[in-house]
């Protein structure tokens, strides 16, 4: 009971003694804590390995000395246990004797064989590499995964609210345009003045109904937000170039199938951009010819916009905030403006969207 280790390794030892046959003076070996057989006069290990040799008790006054490697030799006093540890990559010889000497008692030769652990092996880190990279594809697949997912679900739920808005606000507008336009026919004998202002108040919700149904088709995930935009901005020159007697030519010659990444803010720079041009237009140019042109270039969409107008000088100070307007908002979307134009020459402004 003096030392409870001492028991506890007494207790391995004679737990393994029935695995390890009989020797004259080694009773067991341990190899990192598990039972090892002696074969051959031979231990092999690698060289993360603790070998510990519980040797047999001697009566009193015999001490063990053991030789390693040919080296100087060493007692073991008092002690029934050798312990070998950070043993180098070999073979190496262990002569274990009882001194002083006694014809009971014969010297015990053992091999130790040490050979690399597989940590030290060529294959480790190419193994342990591949297993890494495994392990990092896995972690990416499966981030990209919850990812993914998480979009769509925060996408169904942007397109549920979205349709849902555009069913109740336009639902309610749509209500309110019909009482109008009942109101209207009722007074339009009676008083022609309230009549013609109910006309506008009609024509102001039908342009509320056509601009929210804009809204709500570019901000919903489901759809091509770009096609969507640039059907809004032919309706818009459509129907202002119509009003003015400009006879308009619009090309649009990116296909509607056709994924274009971009997102949803620099679309809606880009419609403001395109919208304030064509303001520019319809204000100031006095054109009776207008074209819009979009195609896709190597840089990303190239849009022309060309008019027959009186033209003007873009080096020379201009009063209005039109032009200066229209190059902060291209600048906002990552855009560049590039407009020719000279006095009584027309105009073409081309905005070139980098993707």
């Amino acid at each position: 009971m003096r030392n409870p280790l001492t028991l506890f390794f007494v207790s391995l030892s004679l737990f393994a003694y029935a695995l390890t046959p009989p020797h004259a003076l080694v009773h067991s070996v341990f190899v990192s804590g598990i039972p090892y057989t002696i074969q051959n006069e031979k231990i092999d290990v690698v060289d993360s390995d603790n070998v510990l040799i519980v040797l047999h008790r001697l009566p009193a006054g015999l001490h063990y000395q053991y030789t390693f490697n040919g080296g100087k030799s060493a007692f073991l006093l008092d002690s029934m246990f050798l312990s070998l540890s950070k043993l180098q990559k070999g073979a190496h010889s262990l002569t274990i004797a009882v001194r002083p000497e006694g014809l009971e008692y014969q010297k015990e030769h053992l091999n130790v064989s040490v050979n690399d652990s597989f940590l030290k092996s060529w294959w480790f880190i190419p193994v342990l590499g591949f297993y890494l990279l495994l392990l990092l594809g896995a972690a990416i697949y499966f981030i990209g995964l919850i990812n993914s997912r998480n979009k769509e679900k925060v996408m169904n739920l942007r397109s549920d609210w979205t349709n849902q808005l555009h069913n109740d606000i336009g639902g309610d507008l749509s209500s309110v345009a019909l009482r109008l336009e009942i109101l209207r026919k009722k007074l339009a004998e009676v008083d022609p003045k309230i009549f013609d202002n109910l006309s506008k108040i009609f024509n102001i919700l039908n342009d509320i109904q056509r601009k929210l149904r804009f809204v709500f088709n570019l901000v919903d995930p489901k759809k091509d937000s770009l096609h969507v935009m640039f059907m809004g901005i032919y309706d818009f020159a459509q129907e202002n170039s119509s009003v003015q007697g400009i006879k308009l030519t619009y090309s649009n010659k990116i296909s509607a199938e056709e994924n274009l990444k971009i997102d949803v803010g620099r679309i809606n720079q880009l419609f403001l951009v395109l919208k304030e041009a064509l303001n520019n237009v319809f204000k100031s140019a006095q054109a009776t010819a207008l074209s819009v042109e979009i195609q896709r270039v190597k840089e990303g969409i190239r849009i022309e916009i060309k008019d027959n107008g009186i033209g003007f000088d873009p080096q020379a100070n201009h009063q209005g905030n039109g032009l200066k307007n229209l190059k902060q908002l291209a600048k906002d979307g990552y855009m560049d403006i590039n407009i020719d134009s000279k006095p009584g020459a027309g105009t073409c402004m081309v905005i070139l969207v980098y993707l």
